[in-house]
């Protein structure tokens, strides 16, 4: 089995503590096999963190996190920026862009409100062209993520986990268990579309 931590934020994306030579320290110390970085809105400015997995033998996979009208999306596979895709477009129109491109849009604790008390919530049974649901969120409520999993299940969706990292100690609190060792963002949106894995929390 393989274990990546799919949501991570670091220092570089202005609302985290991990510090990008931190990271693999503590990915490992969690267990973890592999990780991805998901900064708010960017895709390139994690760059560096391409050197750093190379210099290290862990693999690192770079996404970004997108901020849809409705709610969050992870987007993994493209390199997208706020030229491409402007914040605030509708969630479906992101996914479908996203899924054109050859990438995979994953929407992310679908069910956990944010500071004003909103959330995607029911209305991503909505969306189609959707192949995978965060079930799995490090900091959302064990609530939040059964509601995400029972979702994900109703619409026949796979699921992932990410711990949603702002912090080295939160990092491998929640991952997605794959069959086979993934290292490459086109190996992880292989594996997204075509494997069968599943969400674990600590």
């Amino acid at each position: 089995m393989f274990k990546i931590d799919m949501h991570i934020h670091s220092i570089l994306g202005h609302d985290s503590i991990i510090a990008p030579d931190e990271l693999v320290f503590f990915a490992q110390k969690a267990g973890m096999d592999a990780v991805c970085i998901t900064e708010h809105h960017s895709f390139e400015i994690s760059a560096p963190f391409d050197l750093i997995s190379q210099k290290s033998g862990f693999p690192i996979i770079r996404g970004m996190e997108y901020k849809a009208q409705e709610g969050h999306l992870l987007v993994f596979g493209i390199n997208m920026g706020r030229a491409d895709m402007p914040p605030q477009m509708p969630m479906q129109h992101v996914i479908d862009w996203v899924a054109d491109k050859g990438g995979i849009g994953i929407p992310a604790h679908p069910y956990q409100p944010d500071m004003f008390g909103k959330m995607l919530g029911d209305r991503l049974l909505s969306f189609e062209n959707v192949v995978a649901v965060e079930a799995a969120n490090g900091s959302a409520s064990m609530i939040e993520n059964k509601t995400a999993e029972k979702a994900a299940d109703l619409m026949g969706w796979r699921k992932t986990g990410g711990s949603d990292a702002h912090g080295p100690e939160s990092i491998g609190k929640a991952y997605t268990v794959f069959p086979h060792r993934i290292t490459t963002p086109s190996q992880l949106v292989q594996a997204l579309k075509t494997t069968d894995y599943y969400p674990e929390t600590v």
